[in-house]
């Protein structure tokens, strides 16, 4: 997986982190950039867009949990945006819609 970070215009801010490609359990140290990220504080709205993503696996969802808890408890909002085809149906399947806003 590769990712891109970039900040969001307009009212609000906020940081997006385009995912790319595949997301699996060896993209476990570069998400944990993305988490450190979340544990500076220092945004109040993330969005992850995953319209380049085109595959996660179970590990990849783990750690899209961890990143809920550490915005949880910093009050910081999260967002995914763009999922489709096998990553939509795998995080609707595992109820990650209870968890995230989901945007088209």
């Amino acid at each position: 997986m590769n990712y891109k970070v970039s900040d969001i215009k307009g009212k609000g801010g906020g940081k997006e982190i385009v995912l790319c490609g595949t997301f699996t359990f060896r993209d476990h140290d570069t998400f944990f950039e993305i988490i450190s990220l979340i544990k500076s504080g220092a945004e109040k709205k993330i969005v992850f867009n995953m319209a380049e993503c085109s595959f996660v696996d179970s590990a990849a969802c783990g750690l899209l949990a961890i990143a809920h808890d550490e915005a949880a408890s910093r009050h910081v909002d999260l967002i995914i945006r763009g999922v489709k085809g096998q990553v939509r149906d795998m995080l609707l399947a595992l109820r990650f819609d209870t968890l995230y806003k989901f945007e088209e």
